[in-house]
């Protein structure tokens, strides 16, 4: 996907697209194209390790991965569809209004980090792992000792 259908999807959202056309390439959108590109460069460290083209760094790399800065409209993006389409949009079109309309420039910030978490809980899981009890204790009898013969829920009798 290129920043331009990220920008249009913006636009689109903030109801800023031409009337009658629906072209999202107006004299009343002329600043925020050119805004655009220096926005999304912000924005693209904190979206890209919750896309799916996010490398694996289990390789034992010690370089962090990072996506090219954007310099134009027709630059495209290496993220997946989600972030494009449901995360980019709303972040873009809030720091975008921050200035000229707080009210929904809010909105869509929150929308935003809305979309960033249900990205991040989407991601595959890393597995899980079980936890080495290393201080022994917990499991009752003579091993619960350690934490003065006290059980799971013993409280409640004291």
């Amino acid at each position: 996907m290129i920043v331009q259908n990220v920008f249009d999807q913006a636009i689109h959202l903030m109801d800023a697209q031409n009337e009658s056309t629906g072209s999202t390439t107006t004299a009343d959108t002329k600043e925020y194209a050119l805004r655009t590109p220096n926005i999304i460069n912000t924005l693209l460290d904190q979206v890209y390790p919750y896309s799916g083209t996010y490398p694996s760094v289990e390789d034992g790399s010690s370089e962090r991965p990072f996506l090219p800065s954007v310099s134009s409209l027709e630059d495209e993006l290496d993220l997946d569809a989600y972030i494009c389409r449901n995360v980019l949009p709303f972040g873009l079109a809030g720091l975008l209004l921050t200035e000229e309309n707080p009210t929904q420039a809010n909105f869509f910030w929150q929308t935003y980090l809305e979309n960033l978490n249900a990205a991040k809980s989407r991601l595959p899981s890393s597995g899980i792992e079980s936890v080495e009890d290393v201080y022994g204790g917990g499991e009752g009898g003579e091993s619960a000792l350690g934490w003065g013969g006290i059980e799971y829920g013993g409280f409640g009798r004291w």
